[in-house]
């Protein structure tokens, strides 16, 4: 049979396409999704949707893991959902107890153990982001950063697209808003409290510990805060000279469609990595003079210095 090369090939590894003009050739992040090709109708690996730019979609009725599509299991794809959502609930309520516990004059145990495990958070976090670079990691490590992209808000162990559908601009958000959410939370068990623990003669939740809560968990979540709040600006280069957001390559940089990607993490950019920040930087510098009016200021901001002596707080 001979080829048409009005129509051109494509190489292992790269996405050709001539959506907006002329042919153009893309690199794909994952070289896997990208098959060498003369049929540009079968240029995508299994399973994966060839009308989506760098092959960055799975086919219908299928979920992305591991470079690969997999099949969605009926109802088998809620129990991921649930659980986290069971998981979620159980970690804010167990934080608002741990963090406000009584304050003793030496290191208890349950200091030591949170500042240890706040420790080992961060070093996750920082380990995350490790696994969100182009780099071919070999196992085991290619396992272990699969895992902690958990905890950079990455939710492909959900299988999201089992459950519903939606674009990717919609899953950028839902990732970003988790730290709103969070206080959305907090705020709802506050409420409840108040109604239904006096019911049972149960002390509600204070809202100064309540505020400390929801510090505590965007401080020990910060990397990871700011990080997704980033992803839009975080682009790699195609041989055309084009730029793709690199956790969502089939999104142009700088292109029409963009925008909404550029506006949104700048917000949060500023929200997350200058707001938060920037509050706890002043929280810190009127410490002495606000604890000084009212003693319940340290409640609020516990977080920040529960970990040092009184006479050590500026290191919160």
């Amino acid at each position: 049979e001979t080829l048409d090369r009005r129509v051109p090939g494509q190489a292992a590894g790269f996405y050709v396409t001539n959506q907006s003009g002329p042919w153009e050739a893309f690199k794909c992040i994952d070289e896997s999704a990208c098959l060498a090709s003369d049929d540009l109708t079968q240029r995508c690996a299994e399973n994966k949707d060839d009308s989506v730019l760098v092959c960055a979609r799975c086919a219908s009725d299928y979920w992305p893991w591991k470079n690969r599509c997999n099949k969605c299991s009926g109802g088998a794809a809620v129990l991921p959902m649930i659980f986290m959502i069971l998981g979620f609930i159980a970690v804010m309520t167990v934080t608002y107890y741990i963090c406000n516990s009584p304050v003793t004059r030496d290191a208890s145990a349950l200091l030591a153990t949170s500042v240890s495990f706040g420790m080992m958070l961060t070093g996750v976090q920082s380990l995350s982001i490790l696994g969100q670079m182009s780099v071919r990691w070999q196992s085991p490590l290619a396992e272990i950063m699969e895992v902690l992209q958990l905890f950079a808000f990455d939710v492909e162990l959900l299988r999201l697209e089992c459950v519903m559908s939606g674009a990717d601009f919609s899953k950028y958000i839902g990732r970003v808003l988790i730290p709103v959410v969070t206080v959305a939370v907090y705020v709802f068990y506050y409420v409840a409290s108040h109604l239904i623990m006096p019911l049972f003669g149960l002390e509600p939740w204070h809202f100064p510990k309540t505020f400390n809560s929801v510090g505590q968990v965007w401080q020990a979540l910060y990397i990871t805060i700011s990080l997704v709040a980033f992803l839009p600006f975080q682009c790699y280069s195609h041989p055309n000279g084009k730029l793709s957001i690199l956790q969502f390559p089939h999104v142009i940089c700088w292109e029409e469609g963009y925008s909404r990607w550029f506006g949104t993490g700048v917000f949060f950019t500023l929200l997350y990595g200058v707001g938060f920040f920037g509050a706890c930087l002043y929280a810190n510098i009127v410490a002495v003079r606000r604890t000084a009016q009212s003693p319940v200021y340290l409640q609020y901001f516990r977080f920040l210095f529960f970990r040092f002596r009184v006479d050590k707080w500026f290191w919160g």
